[in-house]
């Protein structure tokens, strides 16, 4: 009943909080405080839930939930608080399971699409050198850079973070090839990014080419495919990468993953330059 409810009447209602958004907003995010049901593992407050992403799962059209897509947790969203999103949370949880912190202690670091609060976290770990990097930096501490077309020389970084950016770079495997080229021997990059558990292949056609078509194939208007599992991660071995995947399932509780808001499907996927 409220799908049917929610499908019916999506447009109005998305047209009515765009045009009302502030005061919604005011009223909506306290709400969500309201409570000890869930904790944000980046600010460690406390509160009864998480905000989603627009109007959450039910939001995106049924060809995308039947694709069983791996990403962003969309009714998780949001901390109410320090405005945290579900994908860098997870990632502070990762590095500190992992103790991946010891690859930006005095390491060189690359970090594309720069999150607040794990840039805030990287700059007190002390690396020796931290380059924030975008295609349109939002402001003066981030470089102008293209992933397809990075301007350092070859072998300058321990590690890289493309946190949820392939999906939107049509040259995907250009961007890859980047990447292994700025790599030291033996460095890291962390390349999450949403794919589907149903697709073999990738699913993009030139066709799909206006925000709105993009939004409803692809599950943004910004993004430029849909990932098959089996095929992202046979392109990043043909571009020369070890895999070192690791599984949410076997560092984190399933109690854990509700508590701090994550996706517990989605895997670090974690790749590494060979060292010959």
């Amino acid at each position: 009943m409220v799908t049917a409810l929610i499908k019916r009447y999506k447009e109005p209602l998305k047209k009515f909080y765009l045009r009302y958004r502030k005061p919604i907003l005011a009223v909506y995010i306290p709400l969500h405080r309201i409570g000890r049901r869930r904790k944000c593992y980046v600010c460690g407050k406390t509160f009864g839930r998480f905000t989603r992403y627009k109007g959450g799962s039910e939001y995106f059209p049924e060809w995308i939930s039947r694709l069983q897509m791996v990403g962003s947790d969309v009714n998780n969203f949001g901390c109410p608080y320090c405005g945290s999103f579900d994908r860098e949370r997870h990632l502070f949880m990762y590095f500190d399971k992992l103790d991946l912190w010891q690859l930006v202690r005095n390491g060189h670091v690359l970090h594309f699409a720069p999150e607040v609060h794990l840039s805030k976290r990287i700059e007190k770990e002390g690396p020796a050198e931290y380059v924030k990097a975008d295609l349109f930096p939002a402001n003066a501490t981030i470089r102008k850079e293209d992933a397809t077309n990075i301007s350092f020389s070859d072998e300058s970084f321990d590690l890289v973070l493309a946190n949820h950016i392939l999906e939107h770079i049509p040259d995907y495997k250009k961007a890859l090839r980047e990447i292994w080229r700025v790599l030291k021997p033996g460095g890291t990059a962390i390349v999450q990014t949403p794919f589907s558990k149903v697709l073999k292949n990738n699913f993009e056609d030139e066709g799909i080419n206006t925000p709105a078509l993009r939004a409803y194939f692809y599950a943004q208007h910004d993004h430029v495919r849909v990932y098959g599992e089996e095929r992202f991660m046979s392109a990043l071995q043909e571009a020369g990468f070890m895999l070192e995947i690791a599984r949410h399932n076997e560092l984190f509780t399933e109690q854990e993953t509700g508590y701090y808001g994550v996706n517990g499907v989605e895997d670090l996927i974690r790749i590494k330059k060979p060292v010959s």
